[in-house]
């Protein structure tokens, strides 16, 4: 498993997270189907992302429309893209945690919530950007796109664990 945390810049102390870049750096969004998960937007500009729902499946066309027309921005969310042969009910078979709360994010041997999911994307509390993926080719888009960033295996190696709840720095 691979993983990206995208780090704000200094002096920047935090940042929203618009997909639209996000999306453009993976390239093949539209290929994906994707569940929304546990989202708290800055401004909820879409009507297809409504305020208070727990989950919500869009087909890759439809998700990378609403991003790029809305440019929409995450303040906390789970996306999981799944290959388009996989249904909404046989994911929502599995689990589904906030981000905060999934703790597989946060140990060296990361790995992704979902079994089925290709990549996750997880802005945190507007400050950092959890990338996951089985694929190192999707991994290292972002670390091209972001040098900030760090291996998300060895950024949990150094920073001390609390197993009970989230905390970076």
């Amino acid at each position: 498993m691979y993983g990206r945390i995208i780090l704000p810049v200094p002096p920047r102390r935090g940042f929203t997270t618009n997909f639209k870049k996000v999306f453009e750096i993976l390239g093949n969004a539209s290929e994906y189907n994707w569940l929304l998960s546990h989202y708290d937007c800055v401004y909820y500009t879409s009507n297809k992302i409504p305020f208070g729902k727990e989950n919500i499946w869009f087909s890759g066309d439809e998700f990378v429309d609403i991003v790029t027309e809305t440019e929409i921005y995450f303040i906390w969310a789970v996306a999981m893209a799944f290959t388009k042969d996989i249904s909404y009910e046989e994911v929502m078979k599995y689990p589904i945690e906030s981000a905060e709360d999934y703790m597989g994010y946060l140990y060296p041997d990361i790995t992704k919530q979902h079994p089925l999911s290709v990549v996750e994307i997880a802005p945190i509390d507007s400050t950092f950007l959890f990338i996951i993926s089985e694929s190192k080719e999707i991994i290292n888009k972002f670390a091209m796109a972001y040098p900030q960033s760090e291996d998300l295996a060895a950024y949990n190696r150094k920073r001390p664990m609390n197993k009970d709840k989230l905390e970076l720095k």
